[in-house]
């Protein structure tokens, strides 16, 4: 069995700190923001294969159509 404790300053100073100020959180949020991007983009995608008389019937904009 393996036990983890901390002794030196650093890891003292770090278990108080918000979770913002952590490396790894830091981390976690920029691959949680990548994934986010991905499913959209794939959403995105799938919706612009659908033939144009679905799209229109589902009420997405026509591709030369301004926003």
């Amino acid at each position: 069995m393996t036990l983890v404790h901390f002794d030196t300053p650093i890891a003292r100073s770090l278990r108080g700190a918000p979770a913002a100020n952590r490396p790894a959180h830091l981390i976690v949020k920029a691959i949680a923001a990548i994934n986010d991007w991905s499913t959209r983009r794939r959403e995105q995608r799938t919706l612009e294969s659908l033939p144009l008389d679905l799209r229109k019937d589902l009420g997405w904009p026509a591709g030369d159509m301004h926003r």
